[in-house]
């Protein structure tokens, strides 16, 4: 750990790139957040229709940064060998692939909305108020499309401040518009579900607008013209998807993942479901905090892997491998304490308040596990171009262990919420030995740009 603490680059390189990234990723999810916890004081049926709502949006976000997630590999690489043009060309891949799975996923939001809800729970007035909600947040995949594509352009190359201050104006205007629209406030009509996902649409669009209108109006580095950006070879698509579907399968089984066991806590009971709405959520905007340090590891990596200082990329990955245990733990800790206070901040019943809780601090005792793992996936293989390992790791675990495991909790055994979440979050425990074994063996190195 000493060793560590006396790379003052590594330090500064990391802290320069961590914070704004990691503060961007924050505020970006929390409109979630945001309208979960403005629907609270409502009823516990529009905390759950939101919650599970919002876990279909969250599957479409970690789409989204899967498919960033795969361009980031190529354009950090690129930033390296300080290769402008190349990074144009993938920002315009990133946006064409982004679009598509915008399409797909707002399609079925505005269009089929009873289809996910149907999935998702079994309530009657649960399924209304999401379908409602989804509807109305459908536009909005098209504006994160485009936002996180430039601000992957932007993180790779290392400025990292304006998609924070684009991040930060989108969620200010969301929290002013869900006061006003959920409550009727500012002569505003009430709308409850409905005015927390107008608010959140509205919100996306501003964001676009500040981050895309920003890039161009001061010319930055990567403000490309459309010819710049779309003129690449069905060769350098090949490219993107050979090293980025796994990158992509990955995310698509988190989150895949993550909405079976939304649907086996349903299985349970509604406040149940409310529980793993409330802590859910809190525990998503965690994870959003570890992609963040991920990303900027990611990048750190890749860097120095498309500047050919190899050596380098071994050393910053092993500061990373050290400091990510004490990173959890802090985390934890965090966690453990904030599990009482944010209950609170809903309409919900004794029994679904003390579940809540418990599940909170479940999670605080993983996640020293979690944090390691989750960013040796997102930061340290994901830099290193080694996309499929991490993907095989996760699938298997996933959908091999925790997902059954999840169903035999709450319909087999039918334990309580917090026992069948204690279930999943062992799986953090399989993945260990996996990941540490492949970072200590350096095949996650490969460069894929030069």
């Amino acid at each position: 750990m000493k060793s560590v603490f006396k790379d003052k680059a590594f330090l500064k390189t990391m802290f320069i790139l961590a914070l704004p990234i990691t503060l961007q990723s924050f505020i970006t999810s929390s409109l979630n957040l945001v309208d979960t916890m403005m629907v609270g004081s409502l009823q516990e049926a529009a905390i759950s229709a939101v919650g599970l709502a919002n876990k279909y949006m969250f599957i479409f976000t970690l789409c989204l940064m899967g498919i960033n997630a795969g361009a980031n590999v190529f354009m950090s690489q690129l930033w390296g060998k300080r290769d402008v043009d190349g990074i144009k060309t993938f920002l315009g891949v990133d946006i064409t692939v982004g679009l598509v799975a915008a399409g797909m996923f707002g399609s079925l939001a505005f269009f089929g909305p009873g289809i996910i809800m149907n999935i998702m729970s079994g309530d009657p007035e649960v399924i209304a108020l999401g379908e409602a909600y989804l509807r109305i947040v459908a536009p909005s995949c098209i504006f994160m499309s485009i936002t996180q594509a430039y601000s992957t352009a932007l993180r790779s190359t290392e400025q990292t401040k304006l998609p924070m201050y684009g991040s930060l104006l989108g969620v200010g205007i969301n929290i002013v518009l869900n006061w006003a629209l959920i409550f009727g406030k500012l002569g505003m009509p009430a709308l409850g579900v409905c005015g927390a996902a107008l608010a959140t649409m509205i919100a996306r669009l501003v964001e676009v607008i500040f981050v895309v209108g920003a890039v161009y109006i001061t010319k930055n580095r990567i403000a490309a013209r459309f010819k710049e950006m779309f003129n690449y070879k069905l060769s350098t698509m090949m490219m993107y998807f050979r090293t980025s579907w796994s990158v992509i399968v990955n995310e698509l089984i988190f989150s895949c993942g993550s909405a079976a066991y939304s649907i086996a806590y349903a299985k349970i009971s509604t406040n149940a479901s409310a529980t793993m709405q409330i802590s859910g959520t809190i525990i998503d905007m965690f994870f959003i905090f570890l992609t963040g340090i991920g990303t900027a590891s990611a990048i750190m990596i890749g860097n120095k892997i498309g500047a050919k200082e190899e050596e380098r990329a071994k050393e910053y990955a092993g500061h990373v491998g050290k400091l990510t245990p004490l990173i959890g733990i802090l985390l934890g800790i965090s966690l453990w304490i904030l599990a009482p206070i944010v209950p609170t901040w809903f309409n919900i019943q004794p029994e679904t308040y003390q579940d809540t809780v418990t599940v909170l601090r479940v999670m605080a005792l993983f996640m020293p596990l979690r944090t390691f793992n989750a960013i040796m996936i997102i930061g340290v293989f994901r830099g290193g171009a080694d996309t499929t390992y991490s993907m095989l790791v996760q699938a298997v675990t996933i959908m091999c262990y925790s997902v059954p495991l999840s169903f035999i909790g709450a319909v087999g055994l039918k334990w309580p919420v917090y026992m069948v979440f204690l279930l999943v979050c062992t799986e953090e425990i399989v993945k260990i030995p996996f990941e540490y074994w492949r970072l200590k063996s350096g095949k996650w190195m490969k460069n894929v740009v030069n």
